[in-house]
C-alpha cells in the first residue's frame, strides 16, 4: 500500500474529510481494480468477487469523506462507481451475492 493511500485512510478513518486533489485519484484507483477483479471473477464464490464487493463497499464509505469535488470528478467517479456496480451484478451466481447498499 502506497503512503498517500495509508494517509487518506487513516484520516477517513479518524473521521476527518479530504482535499479532492488527496482523494479522487486513489478512489479513482480502487474503482479501477475493483472493475477489473470483477471482470475476471469465474463466480460470485471467486476471491476475485469478494475482493471487489469490498472494493464497492469501501468506495461508498470514503467517497463522501472527499471534499471540494467539481461537477466533473463527481460525474466521472459516480459513472465508474455504476460501471463497477454493472460488473459486480453479471458475475454468475451474482444475485445471491449482492454488494451492500450503503450511501
Amino acid at each position: 500500500m502506497k503512503l498517500p493511500h495509508l494517509v487518506f485512510l487513516l484520516v477517513v478513518a479518524a473521521g476527518a474529510t479530504v482535499p479532492s486533489f488527496v482523494g479522487v485519484p486513489l478512489i479513482d484507483t480502487e474503482l479501477d481494480r475493483g472493475i477489473a477483479m470483477a471482470n475476471v471473477a469465474a463466480s460470485a464464490q471467486s476471491v476475485f468477487y469478494s475482493q471487489a464487493t469490498e472494493v464497492y463497499g469501501k468506495v461508498q464509505t470514503l467517497l463522501p469523506r472527499i471534499r471540494g469535488l467539481s461537477g466533473s470528478e463527481h460525474a466521472a467517479l459516480a459513472a465508474k462507481v455504476a460501471d463497477l456496480r454493472m460488473a459486480l451484478e453479471i458475475v454468475p451466481g451474482a444475485l445471491d451475492h449482492r454488494p451492500n447498499e450503503s450511501a
